[in-house]
Formats: C-alpha cells, sequence, structure tokens
C-alpha cells in the first residue's frame, strides 16, 4: 500500500481525473434528481452533531418538523462525511463537494489498487482507473441523478474488493480485519448498493480464490471478515431490516417504483452515451454501459495469447460477471427479481450499471498488456484515455438553473421539501411510520419557529384543557422538558409521529403513549397537578445493546491492532507489480494530459456547445404531430409522436407515446400525467392506460417548468393480449398527484382532457389459412390479401366474417364496404354497407403496406342452403366503385358457405 502512492501511474490518473471534477468548482448545484435532497441530509446530520447526537436514528427536523426516521433505515456514512468538513470549518456546499471530489479520486485509486494486485501494468492500471471514474453511470449520478451515497459505496467497492484480495492472498490478522472494516463501511454507506456489492464480493472472493489457490482456511477467514463487517455495522444493519415493518416501504414496491418497468433492452445498454438538449427540461436518462467502454474492453481481449494465467482468470471472471449484470438488467431475469429476498427493493435493475462498470475497467485495464513496447503502451494508454474522456463529455457539462446552498438553513431545507414534492427528502415518503395513514402530510404550526430560526416547541398546547399552563424548561431537537399545571386528567398531543424510541415522563416516570390521529402524532395521558414533562428520543434498549455491540467489537479490534504494533514492527507486504512505468512513458502520458487539460479548459469549455446543444423549445426533436393544447392556463401540450408510427398495432405488443409539455407558469401543486385507451365508439369504456406520477419524471414544482425548456414524457404501453381487435382512441389529461379526483381542464373545450385526433387500431393478426393464393386488386387502391370465413354455419346464427385488406398507396378519401350474401338464384339475402370500423377506422387513415383486418357481422338467416358472397367498395355518395381488373364492380368469393338446416 505504501509503494502505491509512490508510483508515477497513480499521479498520472490523478491528472486524467480532473475533468471529472470540473463542475464541482462550479457555484451550486446542477438540477440532479437527488443531488439537493443528499445535501440537505448532510444539514441535518450537521444540526445533530451541534446537538451532541453522533447517530440519530430520527431526523426531527425533516416533513414539516414532525420528524423522520431517516438515519434509522438509510445508511449514514455519507451524512457523516459532510457534516464532518462541516465540523472543520467548510460551509455545507464546499463540504459535500469535497467529500465528492475525495470519492472521485478514491474510486479511481481503489481500482488502480485492484489491477496492480493482479499484476497489471501501471499503464494499465492507470487506464482502468479512469475507465472506472469515467464510467457513464458514474458520472451520471454525480451531475444527473445525484445520489451521492450511491457513488460512494461504488467509490468504497473496489477497497473491499481489495481488502478480500489481500486477506485471501495474504492471510493474517490485519488483513482479515482489514476486510472486515471495508465491507462494514460498505453496509453504512448505501443499502442498495451494498447489497448488490455483497453479491459481487462473494463472486470476487471466488475469482480470486482459484487464481491463488489459499489454504483452506483462509475461506472461513474470508466468511469470519464478512461476519466482522456485519458486527461492525450491526447497530444499523440490524434495525434497518428488522423494523422494516415499522413504516411504509412497500411503497418502494408500487407504481412508477416497480422494478418491472425499468428493465432495459441491449439496445440502450449499448448504446453512446447522447448529446443533452439544452432546451429540454428532463434530459434523457443516460442508463447505458457506454458503447465505447465496451468496445475498449472487447478490443482488449484481442491480447488473451499474451497474458498470464492470473490474467486470463480475470479476463474470464470480468466478462462473465459482465455479461451476468447485463442480463439481471433486461426482461429475462423478472423471475429472479420476483423470488430473491430483497432484491425487488433495489427498485431499478439498471442499478447494476454502477457494479458493472468495474469489471469493463479491469478488461480495458488489461487491454494495455497487450503492447509490450513502451511507445506503443504510452500512445494506447493516450487514445483509451481520451476515448473514455470524450465518451462521456455530454456529461462533464451539466445545464439548468444550479442550487447555491452555502447558508442554506433548516427552514429551506423544509422549503425545499415541500416545493420538490417529498416527504422527508424521500420520494414517496416510504420511511414514515405505519401509523401515519394520511398519505399528504399538511404543514405543521412548527415551521413558523423554523423561519425565525427557533427551536420549536413540540407540545401541542391546543391538547391542553382549560385552566391548564406549560411553560418550556429546554429544548433540543431530540429532548424537550416543560413544566405543565393540569386542573384535570388530560391527554397531551405532541408534534411527532409516534415511532418506537420515542418516550413521555412525568416526573421522571415513562408512561404509555400512542398515536392518535390520521397523522399518528404522539399522545400521552397525564393525570391532573403540576408535573415535570420530558418529550425524548431516548431509543430502545435493543438498538443501545447493538451500538454498544458495535463499538466494542470495533474497540476491541483497535486496542489489539495497538498491542500488535507495540510488540513487533509492521512488515511491509509487497502486493504491488514491480512492473512500473518508466520516466519517459509518465513524461509522455503527462505532456499529453496537459495538453487535453489545456484543450478543455482554454478552448472547449468556452465553446460547450459541442455537447450541449439548444434546440427550439417549443419544436423539440422527435415530435411528429402539434397539439398546442392548455390545460389550465399552466401547462401546454405542445405535441406527440407514436411509435409504430403507422398507429397499427397487435394485441400484445408495446405502444410507445411520447408527449412534449412546455410550462406556462410557475405552479405550486404537483400534477401527474395519464393516457387512456378508450373504445373509438359510444359508450367510450377505458380498455388501457399509462399512469406517470410527473409528466416526464419532473415534478411540476420544479425549476423547468419555469424555464424555457420542454419536458419529453414517454409512455409505454403494454396493449392487453386479451383486447378486442378495433379502433381505439388515446386521451391525455393531467390531475393533482394528491388528488386525482381534482383535474386540469383543457382550455377552451373544458374536457377533462385532450382526446388524440388519430385513432389507434388494435389489428388482428392474419391467420396463415385465411391468405388468397393471390391477392384482389380493387381499382390498384386496396388489395384483398386474405379472407377468414366459416364454411358452415347453423341456421339463423349470425354470420362473424374477417377481410384482410392492404392499401396499395395513399389514400385521401373515405370508402364504403360492402357485403352482400346471395343464394343459389343469386337473390340478394342480407348484405353490410358502412365504412370499415362503421367509419372509425376510414380508409383515408390506412397505412400502405400494412395488413389490416375489418370484422363485419351479418344476421342469421332461417332458409338452409348454400350462399355466396360478394364484396367490393365504393365512394359515398356518388357511388363510384373501385373497380376489379376485369371492370366488375364486385369479387365473389369462390367458396359458398352452407347453412344448415
Amino acid at each position: 500500500m505504501r509503494g502505491l502512492w509512490r508510483e508515477r501511474g497513480l499521479w498520472l490518473m490523478g491528472m486524467g481525473m480532473i475533468p471529472v471534477c470540473g463542475p464541482l468548482l462550479w457555484a451550486g448545484f446542477p438540477p440532479s434528481h437527488d443531488g439537493v435532497l443528499h445535501v440537505y441530509r448532510v444539514l441535518e446530520m450537521d444540526r445533530m452533531w451541534r446537538a451532541g447526537v453522533f447517530y440519530p436514528r430520527w431526523a426531527p427536523d425533516l416533513v414539516s418538523g414532525l420528524g423522520y426516521p431517516l438515519f434509522h433505515f438509510l445508511g449514514p456514512l455519507f451524512p457523516w462525511l459532510g457534516a464532518l468538513g462541516m465540523r472543520l470549518g467548510l460551509d455545507l456546499e464546499s463540504s459535500v463537494k469535497l467529500v465528492l471530489a475525495l470519492l472521485v479520486g478514491w474510486g479511481g485509486a481503489g481500482v488502480y489498487r485492484l489491477a496492480r494486485r493482479w499484476g497489471i501494468h501501471e499503464v494499465g492500471a492507470m487506464i482502468a482507473g479512469l475507465a472506472y471514474v469515467y464510467a457513464p453511470f458514474r458520472v451520471r449520478e454525480l451531475y444527473w441523478q445525484g445520489d451521492f451515497p450511491q457513488y460512494l459505496a461504488l467509490s468504497w467497492l473496489p477497497w473491499a474488493m481489495d481488502a478480500l484480495h489481500g486477506y485471501l492472498q495474504e492471510g493474517g490478522w490485519a488483513q482479515r480485519w482489514k476486510a472486515g472494516v471495508a465491507y462494514s463501511l460498505l453496509l453504512l454507506s448505501h443499502n442498495i448498493t451494498a447489497m448488490l456489492g455483497t453479491i459481487a464480493l462473494l463472486g470476487y472472493g471466488v475469482l480470486v480464490w482459484v487464481t491463488e489457490r489459499p489454504p483452506r482456511r483462509r475461506l472461513w477467514g474470508a466468511l469470519w471478515a464478512f461476519g466482522l463487517g456485519v458486527g461492525l455495522a450491526a447497530f444499523f444493519v440490524v434495525p434497518a431490516l428488522r423494523d422494516r415493518p415499522l413504516v411504509h416501504l412497500d411503497r418502494l414496491l408500487q407504481g412508477h417504483f416497480d422494478f418491472r418497468k425499468h428493465f432495459l433492452g441491449l439496445d440502450r445498454l449499448l448504446s453512446f452515451v447522447p448529446m443533452q438538449d439544452q432546451s429540454m427540461g428532463n434530459p434523457e436518462e443516460v442508463l447505458t454501459l457506454g458503447a465505447h467502454q465496451v468496445l475498449l474492453a472487447a478490443t482488449a481481449l484481442l491480447g488473451w495469447r499474451k497474458w498470464t494465467r492470473p490474467h486470463r482468470i480475470l479476463a474470464a471472471g470480468a466478462g462473465l460477471s459482465g455479461l451476468g449484470m447485463i442480463g439481471l438488467m433486461t426482461a429475462p431475469s423478472r423471475p429472479l427479481w420476483e423470488h430473491l429476498p430483497l432484491l425487488a427493493y433495489s427498485e431499478f435493475p439498471w442499478r447494476w450499471l454502477g457494479i458493472a462498470g468495474l469489471p469493463i475497467a479491469l478488461l480495458i485495464g488489461l487491454g494495455m498488456e497487450g503492447l509490450r513496447r513502451s511507445g506503443w503502451r504510452a500512445m494506447g494508454a493516450a487514445i483509451a484515455g481520451l476515448a473514455l474522456m470524450l465518451g462521456v463529455a455530454p456529461l462533464l457539462y451539466p445545464f439548468g438553473r444550479f442550487t447555491v446552498l452555502r447558508q442554506a438553513t433548516l427552514a429551506d431545507l423544509q422549503a425545499f421539501d415541500r416545493a420538490a414534492g417529498l416527504i422527508g427528502l424521500t420520494s414517496v415518503g416510504e420511511l414514515l411510520p405505519r401509523t401515519v395513514l394520511a398519505r399528504e402530510i399538511p404543514p405543521s404550526p412548527l415551521e413558523e419557529a423554523y423561519r425565525r430560526g427557533e427551536e420549536p416547541v413540540r407540545l401541542d398546547s391546543a391538547s391542553l384543557p382549560p385552566g391548564a399552563t406549560a411553560r418550556p424548561l429546554s429544548l433540543g431537537p431530540l429532548d424537550q422538558r416543560f413544566r405543565v399545571d393540569l386542573p384535570v386528567d388530560a391527554t397531551l398531543r405532541f408534534w411527532v409521529f409516534a415511532f418506537p424510541g420515542w418516550q413521555v415522563q412525568v416526573d421522571g416516570r415513562p408512561v404509555p403513549v400512542g398515536a392518535i390521529g390520521e397523522l399518528g402524532l404522539l399522545h400521552a395521558a397525564v393525570p391532573a397537578g403540576s408535573h415535570e414533562i420530558r418529550l425524548c428520543f431516548c431509543g430502545r434498549w435493543d438498538w443501545q445493546l447493538l451500538e454498544l455491540f458495535s463499538l466494542g467489537l470495533g474497540l476491541a479490534g483497535l486496542g489489539q491492532w495497538w498491542a500488535r504494533c507495540v510488540r513487533s514492527r509492521p512488515q511491509a507486504v509487497a502486493s504491488i507489480s514491480p512492473r512500473a512505468l518508466s520516466q519517459r512513458e509518465g513524461m509522455a502520458l503527462a505532456a499529453f494530459w496537459a495538453l487535453i487539460l489545456g484543450v478543455k479548459f482554454l478552448y472547449v469549455d468556452p465553446h460547450t456547445r459541442w455537447f450541449r446543444p439548444r434546440s427550439d423549445p417549443d419544436h423539440p426533436p422527435g415530435m411528429r404531430e402539434r397539439a398546442d393544447v392548455d390545460f389550465g392556463g399552466r401547462i401546454r401540450l405542445l405535441g406527440y409522436a407514436a411509435s409504430p408510427p403507422v398507429w397499427v398495432i397487435e394485441p400484445g405488443e408495446r405502444l410507445v407515446l411520447t408527449l412534449w409539455w412546455r410550462g406556462l407558469q410557475e405552479m405550486n401543486t404537483q400534477y401527474s400525467v395519464y393516457v387512456h385507451g378508450l373504445e373509438a365508439l359510444p359508450p367510450y369504456r377505458l380498455q388501457f392506460q399509462s399512469d406517470h406520477m410527473h409528466p416526464g419524471d419532473m415534478p411540476t414544482t420544479a425549476s423547468p417548468w419555469r424555464e424555457e425548456r420542454y419536458i419529453r414524457d414517454v409512455h409505454v404501453i403494454r396493449i392487453p393480449a386479451d383486447l378486442p381487435p378495433g379502433p381505439y382512441r388515446l386521451k391525455v389529461g393531467l390531475y393533482e398527484k394528491d388528488h386525482p379526483e381534482q383535474t386540469l381542464s383543457v382550455d377552451g373545450s373544458g374536457e377533462n382532457g385532450y382526446m388524440l385526433p388519430h385513432v389507434l387500431l388494435i389489428n388482428r393478426p392474419m391467420p396463415p389459412a385465411a391468405r388468397l393464393p393471390e391477392p384482389i386488386s380493387f381499382g390498384g387502391v386496396l388489395r384483398l390479401v386474405g379472407a377468414e370465413l366459416p364454411t358452415k354455419i347453423p341456421r339463423g346464427q349470425p354470420w362473424r366474417l374477417w377481410f384482410y385488406w392492404e392499401a396499395v398507396r395513399p389514400i385521401d378519401r373515405s370508402y364504403t364496404f360492402f357485403v352482400h350474401r346471395t343464394d343459389e338464384s343469386g337473390a340478394v339475402r342480407g348484405q353490410r354497407d358502412a365504412p370499415p370500423y362503421s367509419g372509425a377506422f376510414e380508409t383515408f387513415r390506412w397505412p400502405p403496406g400494412i395488413i389490416i383486418a375489418i370484422p363485419v357481422d351479418l344476421e342469421g338467416i332461417d332458409h338452409a342452403g348454400w350462399y355466396h358472397l360478394r364484396i367490393g367498395w365504393y365512394e359515398w355518395p356518388s357511388l363510384a366503385h373501385l373497380n376489379l381488373p376485369s371492370g366488375e364492380t364486385a369479387y365473389i368469393l369462390p367458396h359458398p358457405i352452407e347453412v344448415s338446416p
């Protein structure tokens, strides 16, 4: 480890990482999905540290001051690191940015360390570290998604792998403890990444075991290290898992967070990073491994023959793990997600992208091993490094309204929480206590105290009986005391959610507490008289026992380490490969990185339109149809596009409808969007739908709705497999997220939604037996390509016929289709004349080259015998027919139909 920091490759890698940190120097935080809320979590942790609480399970200032068990269920490590910077004198924004900058380097150094442990040259290790730093998913996490704890966990994962590798490779008490500590920090960083990372760690351990073939006793030592990690983090891990029934975690399995909605296709997983349109209020989600990284990793495999046995094992393991993670992000893995415990709580299968970047980075680093000459190796590293940077360049220039948080207060925290439509700095209030039955939390009286910068009084004075008095003795965030004089027995209510750990003490003795009302506020019965009332979050005895256990385990490890250091001098372990970077290679690469940095900061940055173009916000790219429909004077539907663009689809298939929106004014209400599939004919029954919690996943109170930007809203609608074929209409509307019955009416019409003018045809697939030997042409406009007819029908039974037509060219008018039923003498015994689908899908809507199924229903016949069908087309009211090539106006189907007696 000591030799690692003296290697030229590591410092050259540091030069190459500078562009990633560039946006951290800008004022404020970019408008990412989650970034600001994680900064406010740091503010809450610092607030609790100032109050003398190092590990607060309860965050008292969230949810309008009613509190939230945020840190009881979510890893506290990132808020701890941010609060540490603030305790060292930094402001909130600078502290968080410093932590993020350090994590950029820490993650790259971890992969560098792993590569060197596998004997990869310094140049290859440098490129591997850069590949991990510039992985599209990780850059996305920094500036577009903003899940900083997840970024922390992904930066720590390679070090946990290195510690496990070190123990299996070298053994020893110190290495075993190092592995346990590393795993415990992973558990404290981010719940979901810790769960997925544990799977990756176990797989990595198997790979090292196959390569190193250590003594069998080290297998038990590795399991002991995992157990040690769990023990050191037991104060958090055990309650977080065991107390899940106390909160509404089931909300993370519903609606937008249902993992079934977020599988990716290979086309997206293996795509290049797209350019980001500055006019788009919700830039496209970049969920890709990066085609450039995949190509570099695949190219690396060309050097297979030149590799040593460990390198081949590493390449095989990295390749198989990468393929496995890709499989877990695609729809065929759905049964695993449904049956493996806790996996569904990951919410998004694409979270594997973060971990998959690690084996890909190692493969890219291995590619340098095939370059034996120093000149070729330096040139290959320069090309690979430049490709890694350019591959994510569109993500290195975030845009939009940045949020400056240098002097943020708790009142700002609460205002952001409500304006963003969050609950307790979480998406759907999944950590609200089970006793809270209300879906919407109204403002509380405590907010005024926060605005004044005062500690709020949590005793509800309205619950005091007439003649009673209450005087605060001391006010803290988790501990408040009052002198209360009650003329009669009373049930006192407190402005805090009831949750295990809260106590009410009367004259030093705890009294029973409970929850009251839909809000589940804490209340306690207090007898008449003068009492000292204490409200405190004292925790539970089992939580305190776990805290003591983890603390004792950590202190025992420190004590043993100290004793060993005193007894013996530590010996350096030569775990770093001696294959070093030459001075000439180092100078060449340093000059190259300096040139790249100069070009970036002196030329590219002033002309960033290269990587973030700006389109006309009123004419978004990709929009095929204009609508320009306003809803309540607040939101405008600019237009839409459908895929397939012909608006003809079969049951069971997917329809992708993309809507484009613009905000017309500032909004303080969260709106959701619906797309309803209705029958095209009365009574217009609802048959299928798609709802989004926010249009384009962008809360309508967010800044992009107030700016000159458009919102792209993609609805993927699965057509029910049992949906009857026929014409349908799509209706688009907006409603209040928390009050679905409240809709935004369309300006001018007053309707609760806008009916798209296009008709969607759910088409019936043509059976092979129905295809005619030769198509029959009608006027060179339409062709009959198939017919599905009965051969025998009971007397009196209605006839259902299917005809399959194809438009030869675009049609500019509506034709009427007729079917005449004639008996053996040629007399007409029933007919049906009507435009297709009773005029709901006229021929002028038919796309050329698509086979359209048209049903015809005829009444039953009471007379037995043989009947023929005569069909054709004409235009109403001129009665001009589409003639057959022979000049006839109708075609008689050759096979008669029998009506049995």
